[in-house]
């Protein structure tokens, strides 16, 4: 079997290729080729074409998508491109080679009012990237009916600089010790990248085998915490001060970011279903080089 994957050099995508690693796996990557990855701009067709035409694939995984909101205020052409374009090429890329797709999407198309979400729970997105990751999930069902949608909260996980999670930042605020307001309102799942990875390869293992999916699957971690928690969790393991930490509603407050996008898992099969990892014993690992006003060394 043959696989690509979009997004390979991406906190998901590296874990995605790890997990994929007894295919024949090609990586793409935008600007961070290292490791074998082919450059490919997502929203360019005859570029997906092309590293398509040459892998032909039997699976192709979607990963590709820019998070970060600064982009999406100050490069949104740049980032609608990103998550929505290049959703919309990469299931026509795969739909005319004739590959199964899996897509990647986000909780944030709810308005996070009344969690938990089901998979049909009805989508309300209240900024731009939780609209730009709806309109990618209706463009990708669009080019291909039988596609499978893994919708997931915030990720963590080893990382190559500290802005990939929102938790190795936050690592960087405790250790840094001037004082920070963190956001103490909104809920998020931070969920560790290998076990969505895991998810995502059972998923194409039950496209690869015929089996009839729901349209979208959802995965997620059960623990609730706030930006303002994970700082405490964090400080606590390591028995740093959080003195100079303070909750508030940093995020709240703007009234575009979601209060509580708890995901609804219990429609994915228990085939489907990864072990659960627990965050107090994996994030640990992950923080911890970070708690350095230097971050790890280069090498």
């Amino acid at each position: 079997m043959r696989a690509v994957i979009f997004g390979a050099s991406g906190l998901l995508g590296r874990s995605v290729m790890r997990a994929f690693g007894d295919m024949a796996v090609t990586g793409t990557g935008f600007n961070r080729t290292a490791g074998g990855l082919v450059a490919v701009d997502a929203t360019l067709p005859y570029a997906i074409a092309r590293v398509l035409g040459q892998a032909r694939p039997d699976v192709v995984v979607n990963c590709v998508g820019e998070r970060r909101p600064g982009v999406w205020s100050f490069a949104p052409d740049r980032a609608r491109e990103g998550n929505v374009d290049a959703a919309r090429l990469i299931a026509e890329g795969a739909h005319r080679e004739g590959a199964l797709l899996v897509h990647i999407s986000s909780d944030y198309v709810f308005d996070g009012t009344t969690p938990p979400y089901r998979p049909d729970s009805r989508p309300n997105p209240l900024n731009d990237y939780g609209r730009w990751k709806l309109i990618a999930e209706h463009a990708v069902r669009a080019v291909s009916p039988d596609a499978a949608i893994l919708r997931l909260p915030v990720l963590y996980g080893p990382v190559e600089h500290a802005a990939e999670t929102n938790l190795t930042e936050i690592a960087r605020l405790v250790a840094a010790g001037a004082p920070a307001e963190l956001d103490d309102v909104c809920v998020r799942y931070p969920t560790h990248v290998d076990e969505a990875a895991e998810v995502c390869r059972r998923l194409a293992s039950a496209l690869l085998a015929g089996e009839r999916l729901g349209s979208v699957a959802h995965w997620s971690a059960e623990e609730g915490l706030t930006k303002y928690r994970m700082a405490l969790r964090i400080a606590e393991r390591f028995g740093l001060p959080a003195g100079h930490l303070r909750p508030g509603d940093a995020d709240a407050a703007s009234g575009d970011r979601p209060v509580n996008c708890r995901l609804d898992c219990q429609d994915l099969p228990e085939a489907l279903t990864p072990a659960r990892r627990l965050f107090d014993i994996e994030f640990p690992p992950v923080v911890e080089p970070w708690l350095t006003s230097a971050g790890p060394a280069a090498g």
